[in-house]
């Protein structure tokens, strides 16, 4: 039965987790991307930062560098000092984050063409300060001073960006020599969803003194975070590279016109491959928060404040970073935003490092769906399987375990999905959960409500995990029953005459409770109360193999838990100033076969046990006031359970049956059965039965003397065998006697 509701609840959420992925896959909500990146930007702060590679340094324009060097923007002077500083100590490769689109001109041109015409009107031999000073006015070309250093360094390289909106220019010539030189095939067709209409250059003395261009472009999520670096982005019928892509390549030493371009596929640079999706997006893989490259203020370079060492040999980065500037983006360790050049530095270092984070590379989107739907089958089986407790809680593990791989994927360069899934899994789970509420459990837990009060709570989860067992008619089975019955009840009532529902708090609460409790406790059935009366039996509605041994233990449970009972009831009689009379009980415990079953109509029926079994479990239970001991148990008992300490009784026949039976009370448990004290009485006791049964009266007398010695606790039931002794060695029974006691009453 459990199997096949597994496959049942299996395949519903396998049919809802295949269906909302598919959903969701196709649905383009913006929402559902904020979701996924959020979830992206999470694994980047449980990964943690990662220390960059020794390759880069930053070199920023920061507000120390305007308070000291003058407002923005700074002059291109002080950028061509910038490069000869750096030149001079020894950096490998120089880039700018800066755009130097529009001319610097210090002083109108008007005057400058004045101050020409002073220059060449003055006599050569007159006011050699004002022919300086006017020379340099003249002659004042910030632009063309950065132009010659960056010609002279011969490794500097300049950024450019692109305008997605307005109307459409044509590239400067310049730029073809910046463009992909080589196209190498791909079997996977290009998307560009961003399509430059005209771009930001640098001035064309500037672009031609460099040794490359690259853009600097950034698109942004639908959060508004750059998550990406486009390595090519077409213009004007050709593509233009990243800049981090001309820094690899030209600090790898690969020739420009050596670097592949795979359109939808990814860039070569030598034996360096960079994989990209079909748009040519690599996700940026950010090393840290800001801060966690080594940074250096633009003033404190042109001073030359910076150690050489800092800068010898390695690729540094010029950008700005100041208040006010808007070239500072979110990024996925904080809210503190990171300038864009820090972000191109990681986008770098990942480059130089190998280290890329590819988004759903072939074929992980087909791996990734069939991973999910059988995480959702796995999902509904250990819905089915489990107890509904475990499976509300459970039914979310997988999701657990996808957001796991997915953390896991990521430290090895891969971003798995996670807001789809996620969302599909849950949905998967809910609905498994709710169809298990309304159909599969509502049998459960009428079979719960019905049985509660009458099983121990793991019987009845066993029994409603298979219903089936619960059909109107019975089985014919092994069982051990047992009655309990409070002895005097009377007597009892009598002190509560007055308070009827003190008497009620007393039977229900005081001994019924504390009495089902026990039995429910060692897996007993309760089939009924009857006033002070216990009914149970062992070995149904489920199996129990030990269920001899589960009922002696029980019963005894039950007459330790009795001197609990009354002590607590002489405490309270004593504080009601009202006469205390303590509880004793009789039990009797029977084994054999019964028929049990749900007994009763279609519309009413009870759970119950009958037969031949029963009937005899209540004579013992009765005949515990015969031979003063609370508890008797029946033969078969007694050889269900052989290792319990036990003393026969007698061979009697119980009032309504012909055939006689042995009987025997229970004292202790095995333990007390291998006690050498306990095996001298059961010796002393079973030769005074068989001496007794011999007629051989002076020997019995003799046993039974040893025997009330060493068990003091049965005083009344030896003087019963003393009066019998004593009788019938006065009157002897004769020689066809076979020592059957004939029981007269119930």
């Amino acid at each position: 039965m459990s199997w096949r509701r597994a496959a049942r609840e299996g395949g519903l959420a396998l049919v809802i987790v295949t269906a909302l992925l598919l959903l969701l896959l196709f649905s383009g909500s913006p929402w559902l991307r904020i979701l996924e990146t959020e979830s992206f930007d999470l694994r980047f702060r449980v990964r943690g930062p990662q220390a960059p590679g020794p390759e880069l340094a930053l070199v920023m324009v920061d507000d120390r560098s305007l308070d000291a060097l003058g407002r923005w923007p700074l002059s291109r002077r002080l950028f061509a000092q910038a490069v000869q500083r750096l030149d001079k100590a020894g950096a490998r490769l120089i880039v700018f984050d800066l755009l130097f689109a529009e001319p610097e001109r210090p002083a109108d041109a008007h005057l400058q063409e004045a101050a020409r015409q002073a220059v060449a009107e003055l006599p050569p031999t007159q006011s050699p300060e004002l022919r300086s000073a006017l020379s340099k006015i003249a002659g004042d070309d910030p632009d063309g001073e950065l132009a010659a250093a960056i010609r002279a360094s011969g490794k500097v390289l300049l950024p450019l960006a692109f305008n997605f909106t307005g109307a459409e220019k044509p590239a400067p010539p310049w730029l073809a020599a910046s463009d992909y030189q080589r196209l190498d095939d791909s079997p996977i067709p290009p998307i560009f969803p961003l399509q430059p209409k005209s771009a930001v250059v640098p001035l064309a003395p500037l672009a031609e003194a460099s040794a490359g261009v690259g853009h600097a472009s950034i698109a942004f999520d639908e959060d508004g975070a750059p998550r990406y670096d486009y390595l090519a982005l077409p213009y004007d019928g050709d593509f233009v590279p990243s800049m981090p892509v001309r820094v690899a390549a030209t600090y790898l030493g690969v020739p420009w016109p050596e670097v592949g371009l795979a359109l939808g596929n990814g860039v070569s640079i030598g034996d360096l491959s960079i994989a990209t999706d079909p748009a040519m997006r690599l996700p940026v893989n950010y090393r840290g928060p800001r801060g966690t490259f080594p940074t250096y203020s633009f003033m404190d370079l042109v001073q030359g404040a910076v150690p050489d060492e800092a800068l010898k040999g390695r690729i540094v980065l010029i950008g700005a970073s100041f208040i006010g500037l808007a070239d500072s983006y979110a990024g996925p360790f904080g809210n503190t935003p990171i300038p864009g050049t820090e972000r191109m530095a990681s986008i770098i270092d990942s480059i130089l490092r190998r280290d890329f984070i590819h988004e759903q590379p072939p074929p992980w989107p087909t791996i990734v769906l069939g991973l999910a739907m059988l995480l959702g089958l796995m999902t509904g089986v250990g819905v089915a399987m489990l107890p509904t407790r475990i499976a509300a809680i459970a039914g979310f593990a997988p999701i657990a375990v996808w957001c796991a791989g997915a953390q896991a994927a990521f430290m090895h360069g891969l971003w798995v999905p996670v807001a789809n899934p996620a969302i599909a899994l849950i949905v998967t789970t809910l609905g498994v959960l709710l169809f298990r509420y309304a159909v599969t459990d509502s049998q459960r837990r009428v079979i719960q409500g019905a049985f509660r009060h009458y099983l121990a709570p793991d019987l009845v989860n066993a029994l409603a995990d298979n219903p089936g067992r619960l059909k109107l008619g019975g089985d014919t089975r092994m069982l051990t029953i047992m009655f309990s019955d409070i002895r005097g009840f009377t007597s009892i009532s009598e002190t509560f005459k007055t308070d009827p529902q003190g008497l009620s708090r007393l039977i229900n609460r005081g001994f019924l409770s504390p009495m089902t409790k026990i039995v429910m406790g060692e897996r007993g059935t309760i089939d009924k109360y009857m006033g002070d009366c216990i009914m149970a039996f062992w070995n149904a509605p489920l199996d129990t193999p030990d269920h001899a041994g589960r009922a002696c233990a029980t019963a005894l449970a039950m007459l330790r838990e009795l001197d609990v009972i009354n002590a607590r009831l002489e405490a309270e009689a004593a504080a009601d100033n009202r006469r205390f009379i303590p509880i004793h009980i009789g039990i009797g415990v029977n084994t054999g076969e019964c028929v049990v079953g749900n007994m009763g109509s279609d519309e009413r029926f009870a759970y119950t046990a009958f037969g031949d079994a029963v009937n005899l479990a209540s004579r013992l239970e009765g005949q515990s006031k015969t031979y003063h001991v609370p508890l008797v148990i029946g033969e078969a008992t007694r050889a269900a359970a052989p290792g319990w300490a036990a003393l026969e009784l007698d061979l009697i026949a119980v009032k309504g049956k012909q055939d006689a039976v042995h009987i025997y009370t229970l004292l202790g448990d095995p333990e007390l059965a291998r006690s050498p004290e306990f095996q001298r009485l059961a010796e002393d006791h079973a030769a005074m039965l068989a001496f007794y049964r011999a007629q051989d009266w002076p020997a019995a007398q003799a046993a039974l003397d040893r025997c009330r010695e060493r068990a003091p606790q049965l005083a009344d039931f030896y003087d019963e065998y003393d009066e019998r002794i004593a009788h019938f060695a006065a009157d002897p029974p004769g020689a066809d006697w076979n020592g059957v006691f004939v029981a007269e009453t119930k």
